[in-house]
């Protein structure tokens, strides 16, 4: 994923319109949309402005292999939700189950320890 696509991802995550990140920029709506397009070239400033406004670390915006969205933010969910098939949708909302399953289990065998060590001591 280029940094463009990176860039209006999370944009609409954040539920931002172009005018609103174009203004924050201070530039047209028009030259805004070419960052996103990316026909037009980026400064690291420019990168660091934006990355400053989405409220994420400069490195997410130009590597790929940083996580793009906040997983403790509670809005998450909803995004990928919304935005894939029926299928898909149905396939992440199992793995998020098995998920909580295995969390589940992991803190029923920290409380086990826990009482394991009292004991020993």
């Amino acid at each position: 994923m280029n940094a463009g696509l990176r860039i209006k991802k999370i944009r609409e995550y954040r539920n931002f319109t172009q005018q609103h990140m174009a203004d924050s920029l201070e530039i047209s709506q028009n030259a805004y949309s070419k960052i996103e397009n990316e026909t037009t070239k980026m400064t690291t400033n420019r990168l660091e402005q934006i990355a400053k406004i989405l409220d994420v670390p400069f490195e997410t915006i130009i590597n790929d292999e940083h996580q793009i969205f906040n997983l403790n933010n509670n809005h998450v969910e909803k995004f990928y939700i919304e935005n894939l098939t029926e299928q898909k949708t149905e396939l992440l909302e199992r793995t998020i189950d098995i998920l909580k399953e295995h969390l589940d289990f992991l803190k029923n065998q920290n409380i086990e320890l826990i009482k394991l060590l009292e004991k020993s001591k």
